[in-house]
């Protein structure tokens, strides 16, 4: 299945020339809307709640398309299990003028190699805009694009596929069907470890066959806060105290506002705490059954 997320003008800043790597929310089937008009499109993300940032009356609506994650990380939006606020149905369908579609939510997750953005118009055609090309490349703009080019910025070191080769540690990301990794290395590697070359987006970057790893697996750090529970996305310093940034993942919209978390789309809650604030911490390794998938 290929994914479909809507992107308010302030995310694609963020995402795209910000050259981030994470999406989270409500998404929907790509095949499901194709050839939509943007007014649809706009009812069937159901970005009309309230403080939402997106325009009804903008020019156009963009969307990144992208292929499926992890399955541990998409849920049905099912009532009573997720609450959120209008538009949303709470019976895991979209509704828009004409008709209704099945719909997912998406906990925080690296976003998979080759996710393209398109800007749809009144009339629903798509422009592509630019793409995401894998970890350790970052975003690419399309000719014309109108976007400012994508900031140097490394990915979080605390979720998404990890590659274990010849002996060193690296973000990874699947390509090729599954037969081949990227390895990206946020330093450059030591002189034994040869073949890397330096990104646009700062990394150090490496193409290795499957079977030439150690070990793969998708990383995911949980933990608690205040009793609920949250993703852990990225961590850093605050002097010499270590922070994290946290994703929640109660999928409880009267719960996370009640903690005063920050909202940054339908049903996506957030904060930073200190590391001593959080309890249960737990690194979970997602591991393929066989690293020669594929060959």
């Amino acid at each position: 299945m290929i994914f479909q997320k809507a992107l308010s003008p302030a995310h694609v800043a963020q995402l795209v020339e910000g050259n981030r790597d994470t999406i989270s929310g409500f998404v929907l089937n790509a095949a499901d809307v194709v050839g939509l008009s943007k007014d649809r499109l706009y009812q069937a993300h159901g970005v009309g709640f309230a403080g939402s940032p997106w325009d009804p009356n903008a020019a156009y609506f963009d969307v990144l398309r992208f292929a499926e994650p992890p399955a541990v990380y998409v849920h049905t939006p099912i009532a009573p299990e997720f609450v959120d606020r209008p538009p949303f149905t709470g019976n895991g369908f979209a509704l828009f003028d004409g008709g209704y579609v099945p719909q997912y939510f998406l906990d925080e997750v690296r976003i998979p190699p080759a996710a393209e953005l398109y800007r749809i118009t009144p009339d629903g055609n798509a422009a592509f805009l630019a793409v995401y090309r894998d970890v350790a490349n970052g975003w690419a703009l399309a000719q014309g694009s109108g976007l400012a080019t994508p900031a140097p910025s490394l990915p979080s070191l605390v979720m998404g596929w990890v590659a274990v080769w010849d002996g060193f540690r690296f973000s990874a990301d699947l390509v090729k069907d599954n037969t081949a990794v990227i390895l990206a290395a946020t330093s450059q590697p030591p002189e034994e470890v040869g073949g890397f070359t330096q990104t646009e987006r700062g990394c150090w970057a490496r193409e290795v066959p499957l079977t030439d790893l150690d070990e793969l697996f998708e990383l995911n750090s949980t933990c608690r806060f205040k009793g609920e529970p949250f993703r852990i996305t990225a961590v850093s310093y605050d002097g010499e105290t270590r922070v994290f940034r946290l994703f929640y993942t109660g999928h409880n919209a009267d719960t996370a506002e009640a903690m005063r978390l920050n909202k940054s789309d339908a049903g996506v809650y957030w904060t930073t705490v200190p590391e001593t604030e959080v309890t249960d911490v737990e690194l979970i390794q997602n591991t393929l059954k066989d690293l020669r998938v594929g060959s």
